[in-house]
Parts: structure tokens; sequence; C-alpha cells
């Protein structure tokens, strides 16, 4: 069977998430896919694509305050606005990267996936895995969005939350993740003009690692850097953090080319 890889196209990429607007950037998510199918052309694997909320998530979860759950008619009415919102995007970034010459799969994780307490404890893999034994060049494209909660009614699940469930169960040979940064750096690259680039962050580093993670200026409930890393730390697969609004960079990441980011190797 080919290998597998996860490639999260995360809200800071695929949206307008600086501003809190609620656009898709098609362009940039078509130069992804084009750059996808180029790697496909001299190397041979199955793909997972998981898209970040953005705006469409975060900013809804804010305004609605639905982080802890649905208690009102209210919170109800946000619950179904965010859902729709992250439904579209998923639609939206699946359709663009089909666009590009992909066959894609959309597969919106509200209908899949279960969490307890906000914690993620089932996701349906079984439509996707008879999908690939009929043709596995499909692309499964899941998202970050509110999921059923068996405690909270509903509750956010990240798109990070997503891709380590699926890496503890599919075992990727790799997990990419496209930023709107360089990688992981010792302090904001945004707002700090000395920041230094963490080229490799193993195990090793995990006691240090507070120093590693900086937060989201942007509006985000489901958790940033830190959680992130110590989780990554934990899986069976090398991951990269690169800039996806960079061209050339997702082709290059994925055909194991030199390209300037993170590597989390948890060997």
């Amino acid at each position: 069977m080919k290998d597998l890889v996860i490639l999260k196209i995360g809200g800071s990429v695929c949206t307008d998430k600086s501003r809190n607007s609620f656009r898709v950037r098609s362009d940039v998510v078509k130069r992804i896919g084009k750059e996808i199918r180029d790697a496909r052309m001299e190397k041979a694997f199955r793909l997972i694509v998981v898209n970040g909320a953005g705006p469409f998530g975060h900013l809804n979860v804010k305004r609605y305050d639905i982080n802890n759950g649905l208690h009102t008619e209210k919170d109800y009415e946000g619950f179904s606005k965010t859902l729709s919102d992250c439904t579209y995007l998923n639609w939206k970034v699946s359709d663009t990267l089909r666009s590009a010459g992909l066959v894609t799969m959309p597969y919106p994780s509200s209908s899949v996936a279960i969490q307890v307490k906000k914690k993620l404890v089932s996701v349906y893999l079984d439509n996707m895995k008879r999908i690939w034994d009929a043709n596995d060049s499909v692309i499964p494209v899941l998202n970050g969005t509110m999921v059923p909660d068996m405690k909270l009614g509903s509750s956010p699940m990240s798109g990070d939350a997503i891709i380590e469930y699926l890496a503890r169960r599919l075992s990727p040979k790799s997990i990419i993740f496209l930023t709107d940064v360089d990688g992981v750096f010792d302090k904001d690259p945004n707002r700090f003009a000395d920041a230094k680039l963490l080229k490799t962050i193993t195990k090793d580093d995990l006691g240090n690692i507070k120093r590693y993670a900086t937060g989201s200026s942007n509006v985000d409930v489901t958790g940033g850097m830190l959680g992130k890393l110590k989780n990554l730390l934990e899986l069976n697969s090398q991951c990269y953090v690169v800039n996806g609004n960079r061209p050339g960079n997702t082709r290059a990441v994925l055909l194991d080319e030199p390209v300037k980011g993170t590597l989390i190797n948890p060997f």
C-alpha cells in the first residue's frame, strides 16, 4: 500500500484569518492543489487533507460563546451558524483542490466525529477506507468544526485534534502543517524581528518547550502551538511545519526536498 501523508492547510493559509474575515483564499488553495498534483506526478502516495476553520469557526464560537457547550436557544443558533460556515469552507477547499486537477472527497468532520467534554473520542473512517479500496488516489478532505459532544451537546474540534486521531490509527509516513510562517520560532516572528527559526524539535526539547511555543495573535478557541507540539512529539510520524503561503513549499516537502521550516521529530 502507498505511504500515507496527512496535510493540514491551516486557517491562516486557506482563509483571511489575520483580518478575521470570512473569506476563502481560493487562489492560494488552488496553487497548493497544483503543487500536490505536481508532486504526485513524481511520487505515489495517499493523501488526507485537513483544513483549519479560521474565522469561519473561531470567530463564530467566540461571538456566540459556545466553546463550552450548548445550553440556550442562542447557543444552538450559534452552533447552526458555525457548522454551516465550517461546512461551506470544507466544501470550498475540496472543490478548489479539485479544480487544480485532484480527485477530492469532502469528508466533513461534523458527520463522522464525536467528542466527550471537548476531547475527540471517535471518528468513523470506514467510508474513507472503502473509497481507498476502490481508488487510493482519492483525497478525503476533513476539517476543524463543531462536532457532537456526548456531554456538552456540541463542542469545537480543531483540525489538529483530528490529525492526531488519524495519525494514531492510520500511521502516516509524515504529517505536514502549512501555516503563515516559516516554521516554529523561539518567539512570534510577526512581532519580533530577531525571532529565530527552530529547524528541528525532538523529545529532548520537551522540557524547554514553553520557550518554543508562541500563541496566535488571532482569535483561536482550540489552543496554540504549545499543546500542538506536545501532542506531535508523542506520535510515530515525522511532522513538518512550513509556510504554505510560499510557492513551491508544498511540492518540495511532499517530495522530501529541502525546504525552510521546522521538523518535529519524535524518534
